[in-house]
């Protein structure tokens, strides 16, 4: 399978990382009041992890010096070829990275073997970013799931606004941690008390999933 050079703006490294940033951010603070969603986006170390809840999901790999970002989509129809043939032009180093990370969230039973069962890949690293389909293809095949994830943060910001239907205490929270986590990304950012109650919520049970979702990126409640 051949590497497509993706060209398009949003889907280098950096704009995916921030913008990953944020709709994790906009995510914790909706599911303060709608915590059976939580299962849709979360991080595991540097793995980001996505589900819409309506077949399609996948983990993108932040390694410092490059990504590698795997998908699934079901309800495009899969081929026949094993998940290694996605990597077929891609350096030794991300099929391994790949390997050991991304696709151990992305494993299914395939013939009798639990295998990791995907529709499309892409990585990358620095500004340029490769995908095993052309872009059109990437997107049907899973990648449409990033859609706000790779917008350039105005756009982003007022799409969380419209997905989420957000307050305008709540967008000026996402906008605040924003800026902290992108300008200070290995520093401890707390929540305080007005952030707290700018979020309206309370679900016990929500503010619980969402301090865990907040602390898996390093924003912690006072």
């Amino acid at each position: 399978m051949s590497a497509h050079l993706i060209a398009e703006q949003g889907w280098s490294y950096k704009e995916l990382w921030e913008g990953s940033i944020l709709v994790s951010i906009a995510h914790a603070i909706f599911v303060a009041d709608a915590p059976e969603l939580a299962h849709e986006n979360s991080w595991d170390g540097f793995n980001y992890n996505f589900n819409d809840s309506q077949g399609i999901r996948g983990t993108i790999t932040f390694h410092p010096d490059f990504f590698v970002a795997a998908f699934r989509n079901d309800g495009v129809l899969a081929d026949s070829l094993r998940f290694e043939d996605y990597f077929h032009q891609a350096p030794k180093k991300v099929l391994q990275l790949a390997e050991e990370e991304a696709l151990q969230y992305l494993l299914d039973d395939v013939k009798g073997k639990t295998l990791p069962s995907i529709t499309t890949i892409i990585w990358g690293e620095k500004e340029q970013t490769f995908s095993s389909h052309r872009f059109d293809e990437m997107l049907e095949n899973g990648g449409e799931i990033l859609d706000i994830q790779s917008m350039n943060v105005t756009e982003a910001l007022k799409a969380c606004e419209e997905e989420f239907e957000f307050t305008q205490e709540q967008l000026m929270v996402l906008k605040k941690l924003y800026h902290l986590k992108i300008t200070q990304p290995n520093e401890k950012i707390t929540l305080n008390q007005s952030d707290i109650e700018a979020i309206g919520s309370e679900n016990e049970e929500g503010f619980n999933e969402s301090k865990i979702l907040f602390a898996e990126i390093g924003i912690e409640w006072i």
